[in-house]
């Protein structure tokens, strides 16, 4: 009988330890620190999880950098690229639409609007 219960305790200190390892696994793979905040250009990691094909974490950090920087046209520039990446055509026509102003007549734009009539082809933002 008190083989049972101190088996019965091995076990559960057993599960216990097993399921408190596999949350801290979960919580250091899962939780998000901005870039700036690890001493990392938000853009150029943004770059780099496009190259991956990770476009929803180059979206995360973009949006992220955008919090801390929000006139930021360099990660604006990136983010639409990602939302192209990703078509996100809601997305990218709303950011679009923000950048159009400032972005009007430089050779960026010209790229914006091509990407755009691809994925939006009736869209008159992309026509202008």
């Amino acid at each position: 009988m008190d083989y049972e219960i101190e088996l019965q305790t091995l076990i559960n200190a057993m599960l216990l330890v097993s399921v408190s390892y596999l949350l801290g696994q979960w919580w250091r793979q899962n939780r998000f620190v901005k870039a700036s905040a690890r001493g990392i250009d938000p853009v150029g990691e943004a770059e780099v999880f496009l190259f991956q094909g990770k476009v929803r974490h180059a979206i995360r950090v973009l949006k992220a950098a955008l919090d801390d920087e929000p006139g930021n046209m360099s990660v604006k520039v990136v983010l639409l690229r990602a939302f192209a990446d990703g078509n996100y055509i809601r997305e990218y026509s709303e950011l679009a639409r923000e950048v159009s102003e400032p972005l009007q007549g430089e050779p960026i734009w010209q790229q914006i609007q091509r990407t755009g009539r691809e994925m939006e082809p009736d869209n008159p933002l992309y026509h202008c």
